[in-house]
């Protein structure tokens, strides 16, 4: 049964989070260093990372077989580990774990085993590599410097947006944070830069600088003409050195302009970038699911997983110019979040929210606590515990509905609604 496969991997959880590559190395070693079997692409950033990721595969898949690592899931775990278009089997799933369960319990005695995601890490690249991959777009973890990814060798490492999310564990700057988001970079390799704060230019400079390697930067690599937009899509020109790009894009929300501009400045730093057809097909081609997706149109119904304020910020962003009606709210968090600057951003889009419960138990803030916590930040609050509960109580109370707040309250009720989570048409 898949399910007790997926709760030994759950399991391992229990050990945490491990900064440090000895322990994939050695898995990684153990399964034949599947990685080293095909080209990659790294992604790493704290916002905007999983869609780059999205387009980078889905152009490279036009013409290549194509892998695509990235987490968490939204609803399956299967959807972590995609090969051209198709997700992860179970039945591979069951027999990766059956063929290494020994090594794992054997290293729990002699080191330590490997954490869930070491684990699924070299799942992927062992997966990739017995598709037969040419290329997978590899997306971090957290961090990138000690990230279990980090045992790959790229053609090509992207660093979107950073944040100050995980400032726990990778420091309390953007230097810092900068420092190890740059950790992916490889010696003469080139690296692809969306951020422009002038701390991670900086950084990110030096780290290139001292590897050799070629640095672009979006804002200077990409200019955008002709933009238009609506709920269902975005169209612009993008305007490169590499050719000009008429791109029409399924995702929507305005943030995704740049991060398909760094898509696009990643795929053509590679030794042999696809066509501006393949590029523009595989833009159109591409899906992300739970960030500002249209799941229902009466009522209109947005999920967007933004859980940190620069993630908040580009949504209320893009809510107020392609919606431009106050929605009402249905918000929950994990504990580990910048709740209140969080809630001091969503509070500007609208005054009505409901506070109810993500679906993870450990780290879920009571919706109780939620609306404590939000002070005076929204005139109309309404605590409901379950997410179902919440969620069918919206849809009955408003024509306007945003779910956000957390990735595991929009898979839950993805799941509850039927809707599908996979990253391509």
């Amino acid at each position: 049964m898949i399910e007790d496969t997926l709760n030994y991997l759950y399991n391992l959880k229990r050990n945490g989070i491990k900064l440090d590559l000895t322990a994939t190395r050695l898995f990684a070693e153990y399964n034949g260093n599947p990685q080293d079997n095909y080209r990659s692409i790294h992604i790493a950033g704290t916002n905007g990372k999983g869609s780059i990721s999205s387009y980078i595969y889905n152009i490279l898949r036009q013409k290549n077989n194509t892998g695509l690592y990235t987490s968490p899931h939204l609803i399956d775990f299967n959807e972590r580990i995609v090969f051209n278009r198709e997700l992860i089997t179970d039945e591979y799933i069951k027999k990766f774990v059956d063929n290494n369960k020994n090594y794992i319990e054997e290293m729990a005695k002699e080191y330590r085993n490997p954490t869930f995601f070491e684990t699924t890490t070299v799942m992927a690249f062992k997966y990739f590599s017995d598709r037969h991959a040419d290329y997978a777009s590899v997306e971090v973890g957290l961090g990138g410097r000690l990230d279990s990814t980090n045992i790959i060798n790229p053609e090509v490492s992207v660093i979107a947006q950073i944040g100050y999310e995980h400032y726990r564990i990778l420091g309390c700057s953007l230097t810092s944070i900068a420092y190890e988001k740059g950790g992916i970079i490889k010696e003469t390799k080139p690296v692809v830069l969306l951020d422009d704060k002038p701390e991670v230019v900086a950084e990110i400079k030096k780290l290139a600088a001292v590897r050799k390697s070629k640095l672009i930067r979006v804002s200077e690599y990409c200019t955008v003409k002709d933009l238009e937009y609506d709920m269902e899509k975005i169209k612009f020109t993008a305007v490169t050195p590499d050719g000009s790009y008429n791109i029409d894009a399924k995702n929507s929300g305005l943030f995704q302009v740049k991060n398909i501009c760094t898509a696009i400045a990643a795929v053509n730093s590679l030794e042999n970038p696809p066509d501006i057809n393949t590029v523009e097909r595989g833009i159109y081609e591409s899906r992300w699911p739970g960030r500002f997706e249209i799941v229902d149109s009466h009522p209109l119904v947005i999920f967007d997983s933004a859980h940190n304020p620069p993630a908040a910020n580009a949504l209320v962003e893009s809510y107020t110019k392609i919606i431009g009606k106050k929605p009402l709210l249905v918000i929950g968090m994990l504990s580990d979040k910048d709740v209140f600057s969080y809630l001091s951003v969503m509070s500007r889009l609208s005054d009505s929210v409901i506070f109810t419960t993500p679906d993870e138990p450990e780290r879920a803030i009571p919706p109780q606590t939620l609306r404590e916590l939000s002070g005076n930040l929204f005139k109309n609050i309404t605590v409901i515990d379950d997410p179902v509960m919440a969620y069918e109580y919206a849809i009955k109370s408003s024509d306007y509905i945003l779910v956000t707040g957390s990735m595991y309250l929009v898979g839950f009720l993805k799941k509850y609604i039927g809707s599908p989570a996979v990253p391509f048409i």
